[in-house]
């Protein structure tokens, strides 16, 4: 018989401290010499790794599970920017001289549509794991299944709207 693992309260203090430690510590001394959001890469790292752990202490052995719907989230995501995010003027023109800056703007603007859609993606998952677990609630299936599927489309969408919006600025 396979014993299940249970969260063990060491993990979920670990994941805690390293969280303050980049939340009130890194952060603050990226913070200073930052210019864009993308300049905080320490952050990120420990970020990214206290959220792994606290993954790990409140879901166990459901952590892949957690991880594959992060990943879900990211390709849905992905899709939704290159779906709704419509293309610009200058791609559709057909003038010849121009052909070149043309190819290269059409290419950073998928290369942006990407960025923008895993980072959306990412966090919106994130946001959504937190609410399915401890406000979605429903002994019907079906009304459970359609709650948290508005749920997660709202925190999309507001998550990408403060991202298209927000921009890459810090100041």
């Amino acid at each position: 018989m396979i014993q299940e693992i249970k969260p063990k309260k060491p993990i979920l203090i670990a994941g805690a401290a390293i969280l303050l430690i980049s939340l009130c510590v890194i952060f603050p001394i990226e913070y200073s010499k930052a210019s864009f959001v993308s300049d905080l890469k320490f952050t990120y790292f420990t970020l990214g790794i206290a959220m792994l752990i606290l993954m790990y202490a409140f879901m166990g052995r459901n952590t892949y599970k957690g991880l594959l719907f992060l990943l879900c989230s990211c390709i849905f995501s992905i899709i939704c920017w290159f779906v709704v995010l419509p293309e610009s003027e200058l791609s559709k023109s057909n003038s010849k001289a121009f052909e070149l800056t043309i190819a290269i703007f059409s290419f950073f603007e998928n290369f942006a549509k990407l960025y923008m859609g895993t980072v959306t993606g990412i966090i919106a998952g994130l946001i959504f794991l937190i609410v399915n677990a401890r406000l979605l609630k429903d002994e019907n299936r079906y009304q459970l299944f359609f709650k948290r599927l508005v749920s997660y489309l709202i925190i999309l969408g507001l998550v990408s709207f403060l991202f298209a919006k927000g921009g890459d600025w810090i100041f």
